[in-house]
């Protein structure tokens, strides 16, 4: 007895294998998208159940889009809010709530690229219905709708997303991570902060995390004496980005839609954040966005001078620079264009071979680089040549470390008239020649 498959034609046999194994794809193809679907739904269920949500200020912001190239603007807020803090020794008191950070994070979820402006919080502004004021103001004024109003009328930008964070959240954050590493080419303190780290690269707790956030007079100790460097706003606009590099960096890099569930889900119970983000695919967005390193991230704070108005110590932005930081940020197009020329370059003794220091001052000063100084590190036991850069002068040392051909690039701590400290490590081979 034949079969009705061996009766047919032997051409037409094949076919009919094919199709089947057609189905059977498409079904297990299906069962896939429908496990990830649910694990999603999932993940983001323990997302809203831990994340602390803001309806008030929806109306203030500017619905996103279905289409992935399109940019989405979040507003990220460090709150002063001194509320849950074991101690408030080197906080002190706090005469209302006020934005202590004002961070524009863009991102493009189609090609994974991202931008963030800090504005330094003094920064003088029209405040909607109510006139000149600091833009941190518009917090203790009305809350996150106003501030919000605020950084859009000011920058011209649509702000999508709400996302805050307070001191205590912040400190909780970093602890869970197991603290953040971060290089200081000095010993550094600040006595009103609390901040006090040594030189080298150092793993920083939550308090100590805070404490360098906060800091507005930083100082180092250099050749046995205590230098203040970057002690202002700008200077803490800088760390603030730095921190929040610190912490990409310590994150995981998650290689399923559960593993970033979890990382988000953990991280929720510390947040608040605008309705409509807590109700969006932020899970699927954290997961595209995962590739994105810190070093691939253009960060700039908006350039400004402290000024006087009535009494109270400002920040006016400086123009044009200002306006066309702005522009740039608004189009996605870089900030900030630097000129090797006009960006000078520390270089420290961190191998402990006399003269390695002096020799790759020469070499990079042969090579174009101007040389601001040269001394020795703190520690002589660096292998590699370490690049030390703000967030806003990473290209800068990538050209460095082009240039040498050797040596690793770290955003770090140093001052606004540096573009990068060089510290000499044992890979290179020419010290001391």
């Amino acid at each position: 007895m034949t079969t009705e498959t061996e009766s047919l034609p032997r051409a037409q046999q094949p076919r009919r294998w094919l199709k089947r194994s057609m189905f059977a794809f498409l079904a297990a193809l299906n069962l896939v998208a429908l496990f990830a679907f649910l694990q999603i739904r999932s993940t983001e269920a323990q997302f809203d159940e831990n994340v602390t949500t803001n309806d008030q200020v929806v109306p203030a912001l500017t619905p996103t889009v279905a289409d992935r190239s399109q940019p989405i603007t979040f507003l990220l807020i460090g709150s002063d809010s001194r509320e849950g803090l074991d101690s408030l020794e080197n906080f002190g008191p706090s005469g209302g709530e006020r934005a202590d950070v004002i961070i524009l994070l863009r991102v493009v979820p189609e090609d994974g690229t991202a931008q963030m402006l800090s504005i330094p919080r003094d920064t003088y502004v029209d405040i909607p219905g109510r006139g000149k004021d600091r833009i941190n103001s518009a917090f203790a004024f009305g809350g996150a709708p106003l501030v919000v109003e605020a950084v859009a009328e000011f920058t011209g930008l649509a702000v999508n997303h709400y996302v805050e964070v307070d001191f205590v959240g912040f400190q909780a954050i970093v602890d869970d991570l197991g603290g953040v590493e971060i290089d200081f080419p000095f010993p550094a303190r600040d006595g009103k902060s609390g901040l006090d780290v040594d030189a080298g690269r150092q793993v920083l707790d939550g308090y100590q995390a805070l404490a360098l956030a906060r800091s507005r007079s930083y100082e180092e100790l250099q050749s046995g004496s205590w230098v203040s460097v970057d002690a202002n706003d700008f200077g803490r606009t800088r760390r603030q980005q730095l921190l929040i590099f610190a912490i990409l960096r310590g994150m995981a890099r998650p290689s399923s839609i559960v593993e970033m569930g979890d990382l988000v889900g953990g991280f929720a119970r510390y947040l608040t954040v605008d309705t409509t983000l807590a109700e969006a695919s932020l899970v699927q967005l954290a997961f595209t966005m995962r590739d994105v390193r810190p070093n691939e991230i253009e960060a700039v704070t908006l350039p400004g001078a402290v000024s006087t108005v009535d009494g109270a110590s400002v920040v006016i932005p400086s123009e044009p620079e200002a306006d066309e930081i702005l522009a740039a940020f608004r189009a996605g197009e870089p900030m900030v264009s630097f000129d090797p020329s006009r960006l000078s370059v520390r270089v420290l003794n961190g191998n402990g071979v006399s003269g390695s220091a002096g020799s790759m001052a020469e070499r990079l000063e042969k090579d174009g680089f101007d040389i601001a100084s040269v001394g020795d590190a703190d520690r002589e036991d660096f292998a590699t040549t370490t690049i030390l850069v703000r967030p806003d002068t990473v290209a800068f040392g990538e050209l460095i470390a082009d240039d040498l051909g050797f040596g690793t690039v770290e955003v770090g701590t140093i001052g606004p008239d540096l573009g990068a400290v060089v510290i000499v490590g044992d890979d290179d081979t020419t010290a001391g020649a």
